[in-house]
């Protein structure tokens, strides 16, 4: 999927995914997912993603990793990236630890009021932005890259991916 060139477009696209998420979502249940996301490495493979509720809260997760590097970056600090302790290597470790974190919780209800929360937080947070914070202006703890890749793969990017694990044929977006 391509990164939008502007906030507006960046907003407007993680908007519609999540409708058609929050569509989706709509009819699924708490049933188990039919191919759930398998945790790479392990002896016998463990589903990371064992039904809807585990894929909301995953979304939701990387909702509040994406709060918290926008603001230590607003506060002029460098955010630990992709989180604390974890290194992009360590990227499966920190999903299982992230789902970890709400395993106990198994009601979709809340899950996805959680999300639409997050959702709501992360894109008022973009509201404050200008598109050259977003799109121009460089980071050194993003590799000397703009926060537009992070941003996207953390909202619409991200509910396209989600679409896709529940089952739902993503349709992608243009240019």
């Amino acid at each position: 999927m391509t990164i939008p060139d502007d906030r507006a477009t960046l907003v407007a696209r993680a908007e519609e995914r999540f409708a058609e998420l929050e569509r989706a979502l709509d009819g699924v249940g708490d049933a188990p997912l039919s191919s759930p996301a398998a945790m790479p490495g392990a002896a016998a493979p463990e589903p990371r993603d064992r039904d809807a509720v585990d894929v909301v809260n995953h979304l939701h997760a990387w909702h509040g990793l994406l709060l918290g590097w926008l603001a230590t970056d607003a506060a002029g600090g460098t955010p630990d990236y992709p989180a604390e302790g974890y290194g992009w290597r360590d990227l499966d470790r920190l999903n299982r630890d992230l789902r970890d974190t709400y395993r106990g919780d198994g009601d979709l209800a809340a899950a996805r009021e959680r999300l639409r929360a997050s959702h709501r937080s992360a894109l008022a947070r973009l509201d404050t932005m200008t598109d050259a914070a977003v799109f121009r202006d460089r980071r050194a703890w993003l590799g000397d890259a703009t926060l537009a890749e992070p941003v996207h793969e953390c909202l619409g990017g991200h509910y396209a991916w989600a679409l896709g694990a529940l089952g739902f044929p993503v349709e992608p977006h243009g240019g």
